[in-house]
């Protein structure tokens, strides 16, 4: 496939020459071995770019990566695209979770440190592609043609349904089952218990997986945060799921205790 037909990923980073050297080292790469073409997206404050044009080329772009370290405007309207649009997002940051806005803490993002080491390049770049490869929609595969006179086999389960679930996705379904609570349990606290089962960096990846097989589902919970109120899409485990967890002798015990919720209410859809 040429270069030009090649789908994009659109990145967003701040200006300065840690950020060159983060695209030119992490980002180039890890968006390469996703079979996208890396392509930044630069403003000038002196001479910002047309909005309809910065819309349009989120829109066209596959996917997009931001770096929102820096809370810088320009990249959190992108995000804001991104997300309105459905577009598949990885996002990145060196400041610690606490320190993101509420809005958007829900939002699985990975995290790297801010003087970080070639080893620490190393691991960006792979969970970068993981969460890239994780988020895609997945492509259709070009079937070979039959051989003549061989009978057509109807097709087999997809792995929605399958009982053959990875490790990473049995621990989120465990965590899921015995520490959510009836509003369900956030992304953000399944992430702090993945990382007690050093599997962190699996939590998005994991989330998507047991989604696609309707092992879990969101559902939009009003959480209390001090003074202030936010939206968090929430996880449930759906009856797939339940079901997947009793035949695999995994469902937790009645003596077991939910993680306390801050939810007031789920809003019904």
């Amino acid at each position: 496939m040429s270069e030009t037909n090649k789908k994009r990923c659109t990145v967003l980073l701040p200006s300065g020459p840690h950020f060159e050297r983060l695209f030119d080292e992490v980002l180039q790469h890890a968006i390469n071995k996703t079979a996208l073409v890396p392509s930044r997206l630069y403003w000038n404050a002196s001479s910002p770019t047309p909005i309809h044009i910065f819309i349009d080329q989120i829109e066209q772009a596959e996917a997009l990566v931001a770096d929102i370290s820096e809370h810088t405007n320009e990249i959190w309207f992108a995000v804001g695209c991104a997300v309105a649009l459905g577009k598949p997002l990885c996002l990145i940051s060196s400041e610690v979770e606490s320190n993101l806005p509420l809005g958007i803490q829900h939002l699985p993002h990975i995290s790297y440190p801010v003087d970080a080491s070639s080893n620490d390049y190393i691991e960006l770049q792979h969970n970068i592609s993981a969460q890239l490869s994780a988020v895609m929609p997945q492509a259709n595969t070009t079937q070979p043609e039959p051989r003549l006179h061989t009978p057509l086999l109807p097709p087999s389960p997809t792995s929605e349904s399958s009982d053959d679930l990875s490790s990473y996705e049995v621990i989120a379904m465990t965590i899921l089952d015995h520490k959510a609570s009836k509003t369900g349990l956030s992304p953000r606290d399944l992430g702090l218990e993945m990382r007690a089962c050093n599997a962190a960096p699996l939590t998005s990846h994991a989330m998507n997986a047991l989604k696609r097989r309707r092992f879990i589902e969101t559902k939009p919970v009003q959480i209390s945060e001090g003074n202030e109120l936010y939206l968090s899409e929430n996880l449930f485990i759906t009856r797939a799921g339940q079901d997947w967890l009793s035949r695999n002798g995994k469902k937790a015990t009645p003596q077991h205790t939910p993680i306390r919720s801050r939810a007031r209410f789920v809003i019904s859809r």
